[in-house]
């Protein structure tokens, strides 16, 4: 019971310092294209990991962006606007650019790759979709030499 008690007062406490109020989203055009990046990495992390791994056909650690300024790691295109790539605009609705340094356990980058998806977000938390019809799909895949070691 005083362990409970305890736990209570403690997690009461870290209340009290909260707001209700929403923060300020005020960012400059650089910062909002990296928050927009990183949001896309994470939203399709499962994807990218599973792209990653099939190309160099062993299992990858992760990866991470290119060194900064990075804001251009993650680049959208909607399809309705001029891409005839593969009739990708009457499947899918965007085309994403992800500029990735995928690495080993040990941290050996093997190169800057450039992922492009073909992605329908409506599409996203459907089930039981055709399978010509999925909500990502891996267009291309390039492998780019591994960067220079510096020093």
């Amino acid at each position: 019971m005083i362990g409970f008690f305890t736990a209570f007062i403690l997690n009461t406490n870290a209340f009290k310092n909260t707001s209700d109020e929403m923060p300020e989203f005020t960012y400059s055009s650089k910062e909002k294209n990296q928050v927009f990046g990183y949001f896309i990495l994470d939203l399709y992390h499962k994807e990218i990991m599973k792209a990653i791994n099939d190309y160099y056909k062993k299992e990858i650690n992760g990866y991470s962006t290119p060194k900064p300024p990075h804001y251009d790691m993650v680049s959208i295109l909607a399809t309705d606007s001029g891409t005839k790539f593969k009739g990708l605009g009457t499947k899918y609705s965007y085309l994403l650019k992800i500029k990735l340094l995928p690495s080993t356990g040990t941290g050996i980058v093997l190169g800057e790759d450039i992922l492009y998806f073909a992605v329908e977000p409506n599409r996203q938390n459907m089930k039981n979709l055709p399978k010509d019809y999925p909500p990502i799909e891996l267009i291309k895949y390039e492998h780019i030499k591994p960067p220079k070691k510096e020093g």
